[in-house]
């Protein structure tokens, strides 16, 4: 096993004070409309500590939305990263979940947060980038930090159409949703798409025209920088032409003022069919 290292401490030393704070966790507990829900959530690192803390508060537009349409059908988590929205939907309704997350420094504290929440029966872990087609191609992160966000596969730029600071890259496989849906990969169409990956949303959703006209799909959830032209103008253009109506726009107060106060969550609804008698 390679453990990290302090200089001038013994080795043993250093494996212990790791498992130390790998094993650092902190319980999250909230009341829904469903009930008081209870979550374990590891905390190695600053920004774990902050997804904990901030649990109720960082998106709470996000939470309402599963409390809201929430039900039998299956959540699609495109961007999960440690899970905390996953979770929440698997604790309180009976839908199962697919939590998509390619960064392989999240992947696994999102595979123990299932496994210490006892949810591994009821969320579905899918490692692989949602893209526009199949392709090999880059994946790159800006954050080191396990929890970290802010990374982009097969583009250069990040979440405001802005050049991406890459810290670490890797080549992976990415898929677009319809040919994961339509090759029989995932059987479940979602009836809840949630689509946070700080950048690439239309393109995401350029490879999942075909499961957007899905009757089981009820509302998406999309993160849109509005100073990201291209990106705010196809959502737009894409979630209409499948037939959604933009039903709210939200961000939580603490992202008034600096450098996320033109990021929103886009929640869109299907709009009802009007037949005449």
């Amino acid at each position: 096993m390679v453990s990290r290292r302090w200089p001038g401490v013994s080795a043993e030393w250093n494996d212990r004070a790791y498992h130390r704070v790998r094993g650092l966790s902190a319980s999250v507990h909230y009341e829904s409309p469903a009930g008081a829900i209870s979550l374990v959530l590891r905390t190695p690192n600053e920004v774990c500590r902050y997804r904990a803390d901030t649990f109720a508060t960082k998106e709470p537009e996000t939470l309402e939305w599963i409390d809201k349409f929430g039900g039998e059908g299956a959540l699609y988590d495109v961007g999960a990263n440690v899970g905390l929205y996953s979770l929440y939907y698997a604790k309180t309704h009976p839908g199962r979940v697919y939590a998509f997350e390619p960064s392989a420094l999240n992947l696994g504290l999102l595979a123990t947060h299932v496994s210490d929440n006892d949810l591994s029966t009821r969320i579905v872990i899918v490692p692989t980038p949602l893209t526009e087609r199949n392709e090999v191609a880059a994946f790159h992160l800006s954050m080191l930090d396990e929890g970290g966000a802010m990374s982009t596969f097969g583009q250069n730029y990040g979440h405001d159409g802005k050049s991406l600071d890459s810290q670490l890259e890797y080549e992976t496989i990415g898929m677009s949703l319809d040919s994961m849906i339509s090759s029989g990969l995932l059987v479940e169409p979602p009836s809840m798409l949630k689509i946070d990956v700080d950048g690439i949303e239309h393109l995401i959703l350029r490879g999942a025209r075909k499961s957007l006209l899905s009757p089981e799909l009820k509302t998406v959830l999309i993160e849109v920088n509005d100073n990201f032209a291209e990106l705010a103008d196809e959502v737009a253009l894409i979630m209409k032409s499948a037939g959604f109506v933009l039903g709210e726009r939200r961000h939580s107060s603490m992202f008034e003022g600096g450098e996320f106060q033109d990021t929103f969550n886009q929640i869109w609804v299907r709009e009802p069919v009007h037949i005449d008698r």
